[in-house]
């Protein structure tokens, strides 16, 4: 088990920031649809599951924008593992 820590912007083009949150929302979905847990924050959302099906969920929402028209994405992803997993409860035991 692995937690990802990922963020997905999409440069250009986009008419404002109504545009661009449409391509994020996007992407959500599809988190949704994966059906691992996961958690929203105001920057960027937490994804828990084993690594590959993390892994393979990244590469499919950070081609989201190109597919929404986007020239240029950047995605910042964040990978935390610990021999034995971990999960996003375990990491937050102390802060909840």
């Amino acid at each position: 088990m692995v937690i990802a820590d990922v963020s997905v912007m999409p440069l250009r083009p986009y008419a404002g920031e109504e545009e661009m949150y449409k391509v994020v929302d996007a992407c959500i979905e599809e988190i949704q649809k994966s059906g691992l847990k996961y958690e929203i924050g105001a920057m960027s959302t937490t994804i828990e599951g084993e690594f590959e099906e993390v892994f393979d969920l990244l590469k499919v929402i950070h081609k989201i924008p190109f597919n929404l028209g986007c020239e240029r994405v950047i995605t910042t992803a964040r990978i935390d593992e610990k021999a034995g997993g971990i999960t996003i409860n375990e990491k937050l035991k102390n802060h909840r």
